[in-house]
C-alpha cells in the first residue's frame, strides 16, 4: 500500500487528531438515531441498522479516496431493500434478514467487479434529470411509507404510492392519537431545531433521548410502539446463506442499489473535494471501497449501505480532516453496542419515523424541476416520467425507465445533430450560422456548411439528406460546396459511404466538393477509404477562407484581413 494511500493533510500533526475526534463524536450522535430509523425502514430490527453502520464505516474509511464521505444505512438504500425483498419474505422475519444481508453482499460484489473492470464511468448512465426524478419519487414513497408508524395506523405494506395510500385510507379506524401526537410533535421540534439552532446542535440525539425518557417514565400506558429489546454486544461473524436461486432473486435490486449508491457517493465526494487540495475523488477506488464495505458488512449481519449526504455534511462541517474521524465514530458506536443498548428499549418508533420523514424532506428536488421546466423541457419530461414511473410502477422500473428515456434522447440527439449553413459576417473574416447572424453574406454560387458531430452510422443518412436539401435549395447557380470539418471529430465507414454518395450526386451536377479544417483521425479515414484521392488534393484546405480563395480569384483582395468575431 503506497505511503500516500490515506488522504491526510500535510499539517495533520497540528491539531488534526483533535478535529477528527470532535467530528467523529458529532457524527456518532447523528448516526445512532438515523441508523436505527433506517434499519426499521429497511424492514429489519433497528439494531441491524447499527450493525450496518459499524463494519462498513471502518472498511470504507480505510479504502476510500475521500475522508469526508460517511457511509452507512441511508433512506434510499433501505427503501430499495424493503421494496426489493418484501415479495420474497415477510419483513422482520429471520428469512427476510437473510435476504437483506445477502443483498448487501451481492451489491458489494457487483461494485467490486465494476472497480476491477475500471467502470468508474458507469455513473454517467444516470443523467441528472433521471437521478433527480428517481430520488424525488423515492422521497415521497419513504414519507408515505412512514405514515402508518407516524400515526399508529395498522396498514398493510405496499410498494406503490397508490396502493400505500389506499391501504392507509382503508385502515384509518386504527388511527392512534397518542402515537400521532408524539410523531407530529417530533416533526415540529426537528423543524424548529433546523430553523433556529446551530447546525452542529445534536437535535436528533436530544429528541431521541427526551422521547425515550418520556415514554419510560410517563407513557407506558399510552400504548405507543417502542423499539423494545435490543441485544447488547457486537454483531457476530456469520456467512451469508448463498445459493444461486437466492442470488438470482436479489440480483435485480442489487444492480439498482450498486448504481445508485455509487452515484450518491461520487456526487457527495465531488461536492467536498474542490475545497481540499490533499485528495482527489477517484471513481474506481470509490467503487472498490463501497464494494468491500458492503461485503465486509454482510459478514457481520449488515444491511445494504450507501453514502449519506446529511452525515457527510456533518462530518465535514464538524472539522473532519482524515479517515480517522470515521474510525473514531465507529469506535464510539462499539461502546454504544456493548454498554448502552438497554437504553433503547423505550425508544418510540414514531420518533424514528419522524426522523426518517424529516431526513428525506430535502431529497424532493423541486428546485431542479423548476430549473429544467424553463431551461430544458425534454430533460424535465425525462425527470417527470422517471418520477411517475417510480411512484406508480416501482423503484426498479422507475430507474430503468428513466435510463432508457435518457438513452433514447441521447441517441435521438446523436442521430439528428446540429447542422448549419454558414455565411460571412459582414466586415469580418468569420463565418457563422446564417439563422443566428441574419446579416451574414452568402455567395449564391457557394454553399458552406458546418456539421457539429462525428459522422457515423447513427447520423450518416441524416447528414446526406440535409446536405442534399440545402444543395437543392441553392438551385442551379450553385457550383461549389464547402464542408467545415473542424467540428467533425470522427467518421466511420457509414459516414464515408454517405459522404461518397453525396459527392457522386454533386459530380452529376458539375458541383465541386471541398473539405476544410478536418482533423487527423478524419483525414486518416478519408485517405484509407480512397475518398481523399478521389476528391483530389486540391479539394482539402485548412480553413474556409483558403477554400474560397482557391474557388474565387485569389489575386483579388477579398478582405481577409478584417477582424474576426466570437463564435455564436
Amino acid at each position: 500500500m503506497p505511503a500516500n494511500w490515506f488522504p491526510f493533510p500535510a499539517d495533520y500533526r497540528q491539531g488534526g487528531f483533535l478535529s477528527d475526534l470532535t467530528a467523529g463524536f458529532t457524527l456518532c450522535i447523528l448516526l445512532i438515531p438515523q441508523a436505527m430509523a433506517y434499519g426499521m425502514l429497511a424492514g429489519v430490527d433497528p439494531v441491524y441498522g447499527l450493525y450496518a453502520a459499524l463494519v462498513p464505516m471502518v472498511i470504507y474509511a480505510l479504502t476510500a479516496s475521500t475522508p469526508h464521505v460517511s457511509v452507512g444505512p441511508t433512506a434510499l438504500a433501505s427503501l430499495l431493500c424493503l421494496n426489493g425483498l418484501a415479495g420474497l419474505a415477510e419483513p422482520g422475519s429471520a428469512e427476510y434478514l437473510g435476504y437483506a444481508v445477502l443483498l448487501a453482499g451481492v451489491t458489494g460484489a457487483l461494485q467490486l467487479l465494476y472497480s476491477i473492470l475500471r467502470l468508474g464511468g458507469i455513473a454517467s448512465l444516470l443523467s441528472r434529470p433521471v437521478l433527480s426524478g428517481f430520488v424525488s419519487a423515492a422521497a415521497v414513497l419513504i414519507m408515505v411509507s412512514q405514515l402508518n408508524t407516524l400515526m399508529g395506523i395498522n396498514a398493510e405494506r405496499a410498494g406503490f404510492l397508490h396502493s400505500t395510500l389506499l391501504n392507509l385510507f382503508n385502515s384509518l379506524e386504527s388511527f392512534h392519537w397518542p402515537t400521532a401526537l408524539l410523531g407530529g410533535g417530533t416533526l415540529i421540534v426537528l423543524w424548529l431545531g433546523s430553523r433556529f439552532l446551530p447546525k452542529k446542535f445534536p437535535t436528533f440525539f436530544l429528541v431521541v433521548a427526551i422521547s425515550t425518557v418520556l415514554v419510560w417514565q410517563l407513557g407506558q400506558s399510552w400504548d405507543i410502539s417502542t423499539v423494545g429489546y435490543v441485544p447488547s454486544g457486537l454483531p457476530s461473524f456469520l456467512l451469508p446463506e448463498l445459493s444461486m436461486a437466492s442470488i438470482r432473486e436479489v440480483l435485480p435490486v442489487a444492480l439498482v442499489i450498486s448504481l445508485i449508491s455509487f452515484v450518491e457517493t461520487l456526487s457527495i465526494g465531488k461536492a467536498f473535494a474542490p475545497d481540499y487540495e490533499y485528495y482527489r475523488v477517484r471513481p474506481n477506488r470509490e467503487l472498490a471501497a463501497l464494494g468491500l464495505s458492503k461485503i465486509g458488512g454482510a459478514f457481520f449481519q449488515g444491511i445494504p449501505t450507501s453514502a449519506s449526504f446529511s452525515r457527510s455534511a456533518v462530518l465535514e462541517g464538524a472539522g473532519g480532516r482524515s479517515p480517522v474521524s470515521g474510525i473514531l465514530s465507529a469506535l464510539m458506536l462499539v461502546v454504544v453496542l456493548l454498554f448502552l443498548t438497554p437504553a433503547f428499549y423505550y425508544l418510540p418508533k414514531p420518533v424514528l419515523a419522524a426522523i426518517i420523514v424529516f431526513s428525506v424532506r430535502n431529497l424532493f428536488d423541486l428546485r431542479e424541476m423548476k430549473r429544467l421546466w424553463s431551461l430544458a423541457p425534454k430533460e424535465f419530461f425525462t425527470l417527470l416520467l422517471t418520477f411517475l414511473f417510480t411512484l406508480f410502477a416501482g423503484l426498479q422500473y422507475g430507474i430503468a425507465g428513466g435510463v432508457l428515456l435518457s438513452l433514447y434522447f441521447a441517441f435521438a440527439r446523436a442521430a439528428r445533430p446540429h447542422l448549419a449553413e454558414l455565411g460571412r459576417v459582414e466586415g469580418t473574416n468569420a463565418f457563422r450560422n446564417v439563422e443566428r447572424f441574419k446579416g451574414s453574406v452568402c455567395d449564391p454560387t457557394v454553399l458552406i456548411v458546418r456539421f457539429d458531430s462525428e459522422l457515423y452510422f447513427s447520423n450518416a443518412d441524416f447528414f446526406r439528406d440535409e446536405m442534399e436539401a440545402l444543395v437543392a435549395k441553392k438551385g442551379d447557380a450553385l457550383r461549389a460546396v464547402i464542408i467545415d470539418g473542424h467540428t467533425i471529430n470522427d467518421i466511420d465507414s457509414s459516414g464515408i459511404y454517405a459522404l461518397t454518395r453525396f459527392l457522386e450526386g454533386l459530380e452529376r451536377r458539375n458541383i465541386s466538393l471541398y473539405l476544410c479544417g478536418t482533423i487527423g483521425p478524419v483525414r486518416d479515414m478519408l485517405f484509407k477509404s480512397g475518398l481523399m484521392e478521389r476528391m483530389g488534393a486540391d479539394r482539402h484546405f485548412l480553413s474556409i477562407q483558403s477554400a474560397l480563395a482557391y474557388i474565387n480569384d485569389a489575386s483579388r483582395d477579398r478582405g481577409w484581413d478584417s477582424p474576426a468575431v466570437q463564435h455564436g
